[in-house]
């Protein structure tokens, strides 16, 4: 089918469906192979013909995808990454990442409370918690590139990064909720900011809490941070203080 293509698109998968409270399909998200129909209408669509739809059906309320489509072009321009394929009235379609989310790559997902994310540091394989710590710098970094811009994601949570494995690379998805060409006061933006980093930063801090204190922006970020991503700040540091020691031989 991808070199000779039926009329309509295959549906290959169907990866979301979230229904209203009647049950009726509200966003049907679907891994498809592009048809005839679909690649003459989105060039894009011949370069990626397995690509990842959006469909909004009619009687739902939902975002414009023009939106959607305007966002996720200028993130991509702005990451290198890949641009997205096309929109109509009710659908947004964008190249396909194989991988898994950050969210399922890391132990800490919806554990709560956050204090149970000390001991699961402390127990985690170092060879993980390494890994992890690579990739959220990379996505720090991403996302650092994209304020610099006065791009704020808006939406910013580890189900929303994608992480590639051959070659190894973070993703940024779901650029529905963004806002680009901020210009707000400076106290906006850095609301606009600390949304977007705030889950990164506390997943930060969990893996220093078994790694012990880094050096690089990522972990300065979420140790000045700290007071703010948690309640008990003061445990979480204490915590961080015995991994430095353990990391230290002390």
């Amino acid at each position: 089918m991808l070199e000779r293509p039926q009329e309509k698109d295959f549906p290959v998968h169907s990866i979301a469906r979230k229904t209203g409270p009647d049950g009726r399909d509200l966003v049907h998200s679907q891994l498809v192979i592009a048809g005839r129909q679909t690649r003459a209408q989105f060039p894009q669509a011949a370069e990626y013909p397995v690509h990842f739809v959006k469909h909004y059906h009619p009687w739902s309320f939902h975002g414009d995808p023009a939106v959607e489509f305007e966002n996720s072009r200028v993130a991509a321009e702005i990451l290198g990454s890949p641009a997205p394929i096309g929109y109509d009235a009710n659908s947004f379609r964008t190249a396909f990442i194989p991988g898994r989310s950050l969210s399922r790559l890391s132990p800490f997902t919806d554990v709560e409370p956050p204090e149970r994310c000390l001991a699961i540091a402390r127990e985690t394989e170092l060879a993980v918690l390494i890994g992890i710590w690579k990739l959220a710098e990379e996505v720090f970094a991403q996302l650092e590139k994209l304020h610099a811009r006065g791009f704020f994601h808006g939406d910013m949570e580890l189900h929303n990064i994608i992480v590639c494995t051959a070659p190894v690379q973070p993703f940024l998805i779901d650029f529905e909720s963004a806002q680009r060409d901020f210009d707000g006061p400076e106290e906006a933006r850095e609301e606009c900011r600390s949304r977007d980093l705030a889950e990164l930063l506390r997943l930060a801090v969990y893996l220093q809490s078994g790694l012990g204190r880094q050096e690089s922006p990522l972990a300065r970020a979420s140790l000045e941070a700290l007071p703010k991503l948690f309640r008990s700040s003061d445990t979480f540091a204490a915590r961080l203080d015995a991994a430095d020691r353990r990391a230290g031989g002390g």
